[in-house]
């Protein structure tokens, strides 16, 4: 009977513990989880998240994990002196850690990631000494590490990332010979790694220390933590050279040293890491040298992320890599052939050659990848060899049925366009071809595309209408032609373009109205039809697009029937419809939009005032009127516009003085020149002003008149 009630009163110690828990968090269950199971009728042994030692009918663990709780944790729970686990993970859990949690001498597993925690890691936390697993990441810790945790003799799993902790990590950690993981990432640990670093942790499997300050050497023992299987490193200020001692870790299946300052080459003893899966070291100019031969001996590699640095020489053969997902070395300075053996590794999603020096010819095996995605090799110096071969690579990536994404731009490939263009991948849906030295017309076929988002084959050679075809591209957001040769007119096909998003057609040689019908693209943010031979007047329909952003018509023959009317483009940012045929009054309805940053209305025939309403431009930037017939003075108004610092109303017939204040002493005479009765400041080569002359000579008079009666 005395020991059946020595364990009831246990056990109502801990159902009293678990009540002042619920208590603390009874208007924050969103779910009412413990609402409707902790109930006093029940037995605890049998509440929610709780269980119980068989022998001792005592709570051993506490699972309450992604239960959407709030509040903070009572000290009542250290009264749970039989608990072995405690998981409070995945919740909004805030304040500190009360010190009686230092009283669950038996924990083994204590997890709080993912709270809102806050204060420095406690001291205590080192009287634990039986926890083999401490997970305190994704909080909002602050202090140092505490160098109790040498304590914790039994530690397995060390996570503390994620949160805002300084300082440098605790060499006393070193010793704890138990560990197997260790996660500070993501706060602002600074300092250097202790040289003997990993000899006294054996057992050690994952190291994760990225985005931290960290400094110094990468040290050469870390190819004594012969478990390694994960080395991360990114996102600190390591210097030095990456230490031939990393080909020991020969259980090492990710390496990650990105966005450092490390400097010479990869080892070649990388080739030495035969589990390797991941392996990204990008983003450091100061490393160079050859890309190692021996990587192709990685037959377990998934992805090598080596872009951004300052590698040079030829990419090595990729004979050996059959799982090889990503392949990305864009931005260094390698160059020679792109190798046709890439087209072994089967396996390939993600090619990212761009910003590099290769040379030669695409290879037309690359048509064997059937799992690509994305294929940039853009901004390099490739040719397509033969006038017969032309874009025959085309032809081949057409067997690549899952492929998103074609970036050829920045290459002089010259030729032509190919009509099996149209064979490609409907999953297709970016398609980059800029500045190639295309000629020709674009195929009819391209309206087989019919998932394609982005249309980009500005800065080329290419002639011809814009085909009708491209109406079928239904699902288009952005359709760039610039700077090509296009003649005819803009088809009405276009219109149908209902997610149309961005639409660039300048400088080319079209012809014909801008079309009305343009008016009904409510998707549409940009719009440039400059530097053409349009000739029509400006369609009203046009101002209906109230979430326009930019307008460019200029350089055309285009007209007004009637005055401007932009007052309901509320969004508008720039307009530039300079070098037309526009004439008749400035709208004073310009002046309502707030959010514009550039107007251009010069190489006009527009007359009448500046609209006084200028002045409620309060965001703009860029103002030209020059080369019209406005006349009258330049209104006052204008001295408010802050961020004004170009402005421009030279060649006109205006008259009176030039404001001077505000914004105007910054502009110079060619601002003003060629008006027909300005007047202000010798600096802007104008006359000064009449009442400004007749006040002079009136401070003279009076002078000589006080100088003769001395």
């Amino acid at each position: 009977m005395v020991c059946f009630a020595i364990s009831l009163r246990n056990l109502t110690t801990d159902q009293f513990a678990l009540v002042q828990f619920k208590d603390r968090i009874a208007d924050a269950d969103p779910e009412n989880v413990l609402a409707n199971s902790w109930k006093a009728s029940t037995s605890v042994c049998s509440w929610v998240g709780v269980s119980c030692g068989v022998i001792h009918e005592r709570v051993v663990a506490l699972n309450l994990t992604n239960l959407n709780l709030t509040g903070t944790i009572p000290p009542h729970l250290g009264n749970l002196s039989f608990l072995l686990s405690l998981d409070l993970s995945s919740n909004h859990f805030f304040g500190h850690l009360p010190e009686e949690l230092g009283h669950l001498h038996r924990l083994r597993i204590f997890k709080l990631s993912f709270n809102d925690l806050n204060g420095e890691i406690p001291p205590w936390i080192g009287s634990l000494p039986r926890v083999k697993m401490l997970e305190m990441g994704s909080n909002k810790f602050t202090g140092t590490v505490p160098r109790t945790l040498v304590n914790m003799s039994n530690l397995e799993i060390l996570n503390l990332g994620f949160n805002q902790l300084f300082g440098h990590v605790p060499s006393s950690i070193l010793n704890i010979s138990s560990l197997e993981e260790i996660d500070f990432r993501d706060n602002s640990l600074s300092g250097s790694l202790a040289d003997d670093f990993c000899v006294q942790l054996p057992n050690l499997e994952v190291l994760r220390l990225a985005v931290n300050e960290l400094s110094g050497n990468i040290p050469s023992s870390v190819g004594k933590c012969c478990n390694l299987q994960i080395l991360e490193l990114k996102a600190n200020e390591f210097s030095g050279v990456i230490p031939r001692s990393i080909g020991n870790l020969t259980q090492l299946k990710g390496l990650y040293l990105d966005d450092n300052n490390l400097e010479g080459e990869i080892p070649e003893e990388i080739g030495n890491l035969l589990k390797l899966e991941e392996l990204i070291i990008q983003n450091m100019k100061s490393l160079g040298g050859n890309i190692p031969i021996s990587i192709g001996n990685s037959t377990m590699l998934e992805e090598i992320g080596l872009y951004d640095n300052n590698l040079e020489g030829n990419l090595p053969p990729m004979t050996n890599v059959p799982k090889l997902e990503k392949l990305l070395v864009w931005g260094n300075k390698l160059s020679g052939y792109i190798p046709s053996s890439i087209s072994n590794a089967s396996m390939l999603k993600r090619i990212e050659f761009q910003k590099n020096f290769f040379f030669g010819p695409i290879p037309n095996t690359f048509g064997n990848l059937r799992h690509l995605e994305r294929f940039q090799v853009n901004n390099n110096n490739l040719t397509t060899g033969s006038a017969i071969q032309g874009w025959s690579f085309l032809s081949s990536l057409a067997n690549c049925r899952n492929l998103n994404l074609i970036a050829v731009a920045g290459n002089p490939l010259k030729g032509v366009l190919p009509t099996y263009i149209g064979n490609l991948s409907t999953s297709l849906q970016y398609f980059y071809a800029y500045n190639c030295e295309l000629k020709g017309n674009i195929p009819m076929e391209i309206g087989n595309l019919s998932n394609m988002l982005l249309l980009s084959l500005d800065n080329n050679k290419l002639s011809g209408s814009i085909p009708t075809s491209i109406g079928r591209l239904r699902n288009l957001q952005g359709l760039d032609l610039t700077s090509n040769k296009f003649r005819g007119p803009i088809s009405e096909s276009i219109c149908g373009l209902e997610r149309l998003d961005s639409l660039y057609l300048s400088s080319n040689e079209l012809h014909g109205p801008v079309l009305a019908c343009l008016g009904d693209m409510v998707s549409l943010r940009y719009l440039s039809l400059g530097s053409n031979r349009l000739s029509s007047a400006i369609p009203s329909t046009l101002w209906n697009l109230k979430d326009i952003l930019q307008i460019d018509l200029s350089s055309n023959y285009l007209n007004n029937s009637q005055a401007i009317d932009l007052g309901d483009l509320r969004s508008l940012v720039n307009l530039n419809l300079s070098r037309n045929l526009l004439t008749g009054n400035i709208s004073s309805t310009i002046g309502g939009l707030l959010t514009l940053l550039s107007l251009d209305l010069s190489n006009n025939k527009l007359h009448g005032y500046i609209p006084q309403s200028f002045g409620g431009l309060i965001s703009l930037e860029f103002l030209d009127l020059s080369n019209n017939n406005l006349s009258g003075l330049i209104p006052k108004s204008l001295e408010k516009l802050s961020y004004l610092n170009h402005f421009n109303v030279s060649f006109n017939r205006l008259e009176g003085e030039i404001p001077a204040n505000g914004c105007f002493p910054n502009f110079s005479s060619t601002s003003f020149m060629n008006n027909s009765a300005l007047c202000g400041p010798p600096r802007l080569l104008v006359p000064p002003c009449k009442n400004n002359i007749h006040k002079n000579s009136k401070i003279i008079l009076h002078a000589l008149r006080l100088y003769g009666t001395r």
